[in-house]
């Protein structure tokens, strides 16, 4: 019967033993902090000498997701060395909407400075259809997009290509986003014919029967 009374005591002061060593102890800190997958300066939400059980990851995680950029991020504590990991995930952009970088899913966010890959602008009168300009640039193949320097939406939804094409820029009236694939074959078929070498203007509207200028 005594033993009992000694066992619970001895769980207690397990207990908060290991809590103690855990929030309060020095033992387990924070050592070292590692963020990879970009090369952009961050806000630290997490120090050195900072208690690892205080290190509150989905916290940290919720805030750098805020950043507009950042598309992602995982943060994960190493109790062994120390070590608290945050794997940034960029967004990738992949045109310019209003001096803004745009990606696939139509997050705008400010431009990067180790994203300095050439990409297209696209020029809409409003988000919504800059947005709907991305999905039909992700429709096209890279034959076209490789060379693409611009992409206009007006009003009514008809799309305006500049392509560069060597020696001379190529204005594409793409007409609605419809026949997507189509409209791609027959421009790169137009643009292979020796009788096409100085046209600028292709106009696939309705693209079984295009016209070249």
């Amino acid at each position: 019967m005594k033993k009992k009374p000694l066992l619970v005591i001895l769980v207690i002061l397990l207990f908060a033993g290991s809590s103690y060593v855990l929030g309060w102890s020095s033992i387990l800190t924070v050592r070292e902090i590692k963020i990879t997958g970009t090369n952009a300066y961050l806000v630290q939400y997490v120090s050195k000498g900072e208690r690892l059980a205080r290190v509150e990851t989905r916290s940290i995680e919720a805030l750098y997701k805020e950043i507009d950029f950042i598309k992602d991020v995982q943060v994960s504590r190493n109790w062994f060395t120390g070590t608290v990991s945050i794997a940034i995930t960029e967004r990738t952009p992949i045109a310019i909407y209003n001096n803004m970088y745009i990606d696939a899913e139509g997050k705008s966010f400010p431009k990067v400075a180790a994203q300095d890959k050439h990409l297209p602008t696209i020029s809409a009168p409003e988000a919504q259809k800059a947005v709907t300009a991305v999905a039909l640039y992700n429709e096209l193949p890279t034959e076209v997009t490789d060379h693409l320097t611009k992409l206009t939406v007006t009003s009514d939804e008809n799309y305006l290509l500049e392509i560069n094409a060597g020696n001379r820029t190529m204005h594409v009236r793409w007409g609605t986003s419809i026949e997507n694939t189509l409209k791609a074959k027959v421009y790169l078929a137009l643009m292979q014919r020796p009788e096409n070498s100085k046209i600028t203007v292709v106009d696939l509207t309705a693209p079984h029967a295009p016209i070249v200028k």
